[in-house]
């Protein structure tokens, strides 16, 4: 995208463009991307600002954009859409000018988005469904989120099954258990996807996977805390876990391979759970500690890292403890802002949803997706402040 090009001359080479060069885009640059894909007769009459707004960037990124696909700036990029838009009521001038679009879907795809895990995560995974939806006017993305500790994961499987009968699909965020996986094969069997995110079920019929590969996230973690720590020093890794998550258990078989054949030195000793609660996990790795002494590091691969991070100030070993988590979100940004967190292993949650309704578009049209595979990121003090 940064190379010199001819400026597309029609509506289609610009969305041919766009679409291919989704791979090279950053995330505020793909954002808009995605916005123009989905809205080309809505761009074509509004401002850069507005556009800008919209898709929660700066005006600056809006012309970066435009000007890396040949424009001189957004008039003239506007001018192509503004010309198909002409082209498109001189040649439907029976129906209503308002009513017209160009790749948008002429009736909203309504989706589920049904999340259970910690509280972070899913007002993380409700603000990127709330942010694609803005920019993607065709889609309707109603959510039900809970919190592991304060649902029954029953309860939660009726709930989903009750509410795939007046939506088009399911993107699900799911612990692994005999009642949600009936679930989710119900759902399946009526015809409607169902897009398992950041966590999987593959025993369950689920339609498709989304999200990391969390082997290698956990085998990532693993890395990284010996790295971090002297070489060839001994000493006990506490391991937190939670409910039944699967991307917790590939995190702790990835996690212990490469303790195993990298750092064998160090050991995980004992586990302690979360339950995603924030009270319950800051109590248990205090009682690890007044029990066992300070562990070399604390590897958590469930949510609730504010307990963690408070526990560690409070027993004031924060400056001596590695600390490896996942997710970004505002509480481990606060966390390793300050220092107390040393690494917090996050993905694309954009992307992961836009891809989760791309599954869903290609199951309803009767393709199969494939398990769409993203990239892990790794967030420290000195790049957090992106999120």
């Amino acid at each position: 995208m940064n190379q010199p090009r001819p400026k597309p001359q029609t509506a289609n080479e610009l969305l041919s463009i766009l679409n291919a060069a989704q791979g090279d885009l950053g995330k505020g640059a793909r954002r808009l991307a995605n916005f123009f894909i989905a809205n080309l007769g809505t761009t074509a009459l509004l401002s850069s600002s507005e556009v800008a707004r919209r898709c929660g960037v700066n005006a600056s990124s809006v012309v970066r954009l435009v000007q890396s696909l040949g424009f001189s700036g957004y008039r003239e990029f506007q001018a192509v859409l503004q010309e198909h838009l002409s082209a498109s009521m001189e040649e439907a001038k029976h129906l209503d000018a308002g009513t017209l679009t160009f790749p948008e879907m002429p009736k909203a795809l309504r989706l589920h988005l049904f999340a259970d895990s910690g509280r972070s995560f899913v007002e993380t995974a409700e603000t990127a469904a709330k942010n694609f939806c803005l920019q993607n006017p065709s889609v309707e993305i109603k959510a039900e989120l809970h919190v592991s500790y304060m649902v029954d994961p029953n309860d939660f499987a009726r709930r989903m099954e009750a509410a795939a009968a007046a939506s088009d699909g399911i993107i699900l965020v799911a612990r692994e258990h005999p009642a949600v996986n009936d679930a989710v094969r119900v759902i399946t069997g009526r015809g409607i996807p169902v897009i398992c995110l950041t966590t999987d079920l593959p025993s369950s019929g689920r339609t498709a996977y989304v999200g990391s590969d969390q082997y290698v996230s956990g085998a990532t973690a693993g890395w990284l805390c010996g790295r971090m720590l002297p070489r060839g020093e001994s000493g006990q890794v506490l391991f937190v876990y939670s409910v039944p998550f699967r991307c917790h258990q590939d995190r702790e078989q990835g996690f212990r391979h490469v303790l195993r054949s990298e750092f064998p030195t160090l050991a995980i000793e004992e586990k302690v759970s979360s339950n995603e609660s924030v009270d319950v996990i800051y109590e248990a790795v205090r009682r690890y500690i007044g029990k066992n002494g300070p562990p070399a590091a604390i590897y958590n691969v469930s949510g609730a890292n504010l307990g963690v991070g408070r526990a560690l100030e409070d027993e004031r070993i924060s400056n001596t403890t590695v600390f490896v988590g996942h997710e970004l979100n505002m509480n481990s940004r606060s966390l390793l802002e300050r220092g107390i967190m040393d690494i917090a292993i996050g993905h694309d949650f954009e992307r992961e949803i836009a891809l989760s309704v791309e599954c869903i578009k290609m199951a309803r049209r009767g393709i199969q997706p494939v398990n769409r595979i993203t990239q892990s990121q790794v967030f420290t003090r000195y790049n957090c402040a992106i999120f």
